[in-house]
């Protein structure tokens, strides 16, 4: 923090000694002179740099920003139409600079992994296929060995994604053994299922 505050005052004596603001902005008796404005950074410091750290997660990259954010305020604050609004304008600014950093940073990652990530990606993308080819034939073979009444309520709900009102319709029973049969069914593949893990 006191870095960004010796910026600001560099920042102020840019020109050799007081620079009036007040002929330069619209911020006119609201600011007169070079220090007012460093006063006015350093009353909107905290408020930037929470700004911009809450974007990056960064502390280093957050100073950064707030720097950068200070020296694009001073350059552009005769564009500052409503002076009242100096701390709002000053925050939605490093916002956007931490917001443009983050996604060029973003970039910058995507760039330098592109090709680890897509060999990468690949060889896991291949790997999980065939495991859940595996897993999908394995299972289709546990439910055909279930008792008919077991599979046909879980074939109507995991296979055809009906609720158990329409399985119950379906097969002409109540609702309470439909869901009955599905907890019967399940336990019995989870059973199967955790007896091949051990």
């Amino acid at each position: 923090m006191p870095e960004t505050l010796k910026f600001a005052r560099r920042l102020a004596s840019f020109e050799g000694g007081e620079c009036e603001i007040g002929r330069c902005t619209s911020l006119g008796d609201e600011a007169q002179s070079a220090g007012e404005f460093a006063e006015r950074l350093r009353e909107c410091h905290r408020l930037v740099f929470h700004v911009a750290y809450a974007v990056l997660s960064d502390r280093a990259d957050a100073e950064e920003v707030v720097q950068d954010t200070f020296f694009r305020a001073y350059r552009k604050l005769s564009g500052l139409r409503e002076p009242q609004k100096f701390r709002a304008w000053v925050a939605q600014m490093a916002y956007r600079l931490a917001l443009n950093r983050w996604r060029a940073a973003a970039r910058a990652r995507r760039r330098d992994t592109f090709w680890h990530e897509l060999y990468g990606e690949a060889q896991a993308n291949v790997e999980s296929i065939v495991a859940q080819r595996e897993m999908k034939r394995r299972l289709r073979e546990e439910i055909d060995r279930l008792p008919k009444k077991l599979r046909a309520v879980v074939i109507l709900n995991a296979v055809q994604e009906l609720d158990t009102r329409d399985i119950a319709g379906v097969l002409h029973i109540p609702e309470g053994t439909v869901r009955s049969r599905l907890h019967l069914a399940r336990k019995a593949l989870l059973k199967v299922f955790s007896d091949e893990t051990l």
